[in-house]
């Protein structure tokens, strides 16, 4: 039935977006093992907004570079290629659905704020316990509620029969969208995620990260996602689409292997990175949207 119930969702948000052409170039360009800065600087320097971003947000404070970078190669020269593409996925994923149905604004931009902290709090803890991939949890942090985003958009008196239920019954937002949709935004997401053909990782962490115990080989993206969004809402960053803050998954705690006393210092890193990036990230798409409007 959940199986039905999904197809019928998709059938109705079939004109889901996709990411702008440059993005997945990009993508393309850092997968290739031949590819040199010089390369991917030429994919970038064809688009002049993601240009502006780029330049704007790795000359603010939170790089803290001592001398203006004045140029896209030089960027990518001193960043690398993960974080630059991370940073222009970030600003062109929140542009995506800047003009939607402002409605819903306020809480599209607390979600925003969510998924952003996430990112921030995925990359601190996967910092902490050695990670390999530590740009690759950035992704799945900003990305593991877009499910959200697709309700509010496209799915809007759903979405709002969501919230009411969720206000009304101060529950978590999963058990609300399991009863008004029969899936969650887990399962919405995934489908995004699979559309924009982004890495396996990514979609399994996604689908899981209020599952982790369910992700098999993927549980320890997922369970430090699972974790990153109990910490942002303990933090108050943003919002979730409720005010809970649910308890740690046992497995997910069990793969991460922290101590109590880990917590105190990983929050207070987050809350100290997410208010260094979140202006910079604001005003890159402000900035941006000016320079095509």
């Amino acid at each position: 039935m959940q199986t039905k119930r999904l197809n019928a969702i998709v059938g109705r948000v079939e004109d889901l977006p996709t990411l702008p052409r440059t993005v997945f170039r990009i993508t393309e360009v850092i997968n290739n093992p031949k590819s040199s800065a010089r390369d991917l600087a030429a994919v970038i320097n064809d688009d002049q907004v993601l240009t502006a971003r780029l330049l704007r947000l790795v000359n603010s404070s939170f790089y803290g570079f001592p001398q203006r970078i004045a140029t896209v190669n030089f960027a990518i020269v001193l960043l690398g290629f993960d974080a630059i593409r991370n940073l222009l996925l970030t600003t062109s994923v929140f542009d995506i659905f800047t003009g939607a149905d402002r409605d819903l604004q306020i809480e599209r931009e607390k979600l925003w704020d969510h998924s952003l902290g996430c990112a921030v709090a995925a990359k601190v803890i996967g910092k902490y316990l050695r990670h390999e991939k530590i740009e690759e949890l950035f992704v799945c942090g900003l990305l593991h509620d877009i499910g959200k985003i697709v309700e509010m958009v496209y799915l809007k008196k759903d979405y709002n029969r969501i919230r009411n239920r969720v206000l009304a019954n101060n529950e978590l937002i999963v058990e609300a969208e399991e009863h008004y949709l029969g899936c969650t935004h887990a399962h919405i997401g995934h489908l995004l995620a699979k559309r924009w053909n982004l890495p396996t990782t990514v979609k399994r962490v996604i689908l899981h990260h209020h599952t982790p115990e369910q992700a098999g080989e993927y549980v320890s993206p997922a369970a430090t996602i699972h974790l990153a969004d109990i910490l942002c809402r303990a933090l108050d960053i943003g919002s979730g689409g409720d005010e809970r803050i649910p308890l740690i998954n046992d497995e997910a705690w069990a793969a991460l292997g922290l101590a109590i006393g880990d917590m105190q210092k990983l929050m207070q890193q987050v809350e100290d990175e997410y208010q260094d990036i979140r202006p910079f990230i604001q005003t890159s798409i402000a900035a941006a949207s000016e320079m095509v409007a």
